[in-house]
């Protein structure tokens, strides 16, 4: 359980680091570029890529709560 907090946190914390332009942009806007590029759709333009960033770090936490709460009372 301290895992999925310390998970969330980071996660939230990277965001707001992001939002607050603390991370250079050179460290992320190759890997979301690539990703974008590897499942097929458009990439963001330089301006759009904190908050493409920032949409895909919380749908990744969104998704990996969810499962995590299915599996706790599921199985």
């Amino acid at each position: 359980m301290i895992g999925v907090i310390v998970f969330n946190v980071a996660c939230l914390l990277v965001c707001a680091a992001v939002l607050a332009n603390l991370i250079p942009f050179r460290l992320y806007g190759s890997l979301l570029r690539g990703l974008h590029n590897t499942i097929g759709i458009t990439t963001p333009t330089d301006r759009q890529l904190q908050w493409v960033l920032v949409v895909w770090a919380i749908s990744m936490l969104a998704i990996v709560d969810l499962m995590l709460i299915l599996f706790a009372y599921v199985f």
